[in-house]
């Protein structure tokens, strides 16, 4: 089935994903004596997982190959953040997780999807998205790490890494677009050309995206 945005299953799918992790934020609200940090092991656990069995069904459902299913794009790398940050709770995880949230939120508006064998790889990628945004929340409230300057230089650096992994392993597997800098990312960018000159502007839109979320924390600094 090809997929398209706001159709009935982005919708369901999109509200279903938000109110999970809205149940998961508040399990500690009606767990009392719950120990927080066993609970965000045990999500950390979760998350990755989740991680893993999205990897398996995208390769035994959707027949997507190998070299594919392996982390290639934003969001991959930000779930393996989260999920780490959420069992080890250091505050580099917590920065990365949080200035790099920019891509699942966009990825659950306009998922990038298109198509599907059947509605439970729509779940489980909208789930997985709206896990990660769910760990910047989490961490914030029970864990009290918050997003720092210096955590903002250090994700910036973190994603010009992941561009770099991502150029080398284009040049490997030349059917792979990891991070989509082989072709556009969406066709309404397509006239940005040559590809290099559309790279280029890639890679600063997406350190202009964590920019914007270091806004907040250079009032709250000043403040």
């Amino acid at each position: 089935m090809t997929f398209t945005y706001f159709s009935p299953i982005h919708i369901e799918t999109f509200i279903v994903s938000i109110l999970f992790c809205v149940f998961l934020f508040y399990v500690p609200k009606f767990f009392k004596n719950l120990d927080i940090n066993k609970y965000s092991t045990f999500l950390g656990y979760f998350l990755l997982i989740f991680k893993l069995v999205d990897s398996i069904y995208r390769l035994m459902y959707q027949n997507e190959p190998i070299t594919n299913i392996t982390p290639v794009h934003l969001c991959n790398f930000a779930a393996i953040f989260a999920g780490l940050y959420l069992i080890f709770k250091t505050k580099f995880l917590y920065n990365v997780v949080y200035y790099l949230t920019f891509g699942p939120i966009l990825a659950l508006i306009l998922p990038g999807i298109i198509y599907y064998h059947d509605n439970y790889y729509v779940y489980l990628f909208m789930i997985m998205h709206a896990l990660i945004v769910f760990t910047a929340f989490f961490g914030y409230k029970y864990l009290n790490d918050k997003p720092t300057k210096k955590g903002f230089f250090q994700s910036v650096i973190t994603l010009l890494l992941i561009f770099l992994y991502a150029f080398i392993y284009n040049y490997i597997f030349k059917e792979i677009n990891a991070m989509f800098l082989k072709s556009h990312i969406i066709s309404i960018v397509k006239f940005i050309e040559p590809i290099w000159l559309y790279d280029i502007g890639l890679i600063l839109t997406m350190i202009f995206l964590e920019f914007l979320l270091y806004l907040p924390v250079m009032k709250r600094d000043r403040n």
